[in-house]
């Protein structure tokens, strides 16, 4: 049996560069992201603990949603811009305490 398939249309795909941001701006991005939401989430709670727990499964279903969402972008300095600007607000809110 023989399977036949069709090339993909080139105006879909993206450049090496676009690519190399996405997939950096999903693992490392969304991982940074991610962890430093937990933080300052948990720089608010009494209870250490809880956050430690919870972050076990939320951390991960974050982590795969930002992926997602840098993969089916357009451009990969845009969501680099996002999350790094979200890097810094968590930065400055676990820094001061906030």
């Amino acid at each position: 049996m023989t399977l036949l398939l069709m090339p993909a249309n080139q105006k879909y795909l993206s450049s090496t560069r676009q690519r190399w941001l996405k997939i950096t701006a999903g693992v490392i991005g969304g991982y940074l992201v991610t962890m430093l939401i937990h933080n300052a989430i948990g720089i608010h709670l009494a209870n250490k603990g809880a956050i430690a727990l919870t972050s076990a499964f939320s951390a991960f279903f974050t982590w795969v949603g930002l992926m997602v969402w840098a993969f089916m972008s357009k451009n990969g300095w845009k969501i680099w811009g996002i999350y790094l600007l979200i890097i810094g607000v968590c930065f400055v809110i676990i820094y001061l305490g906030l």
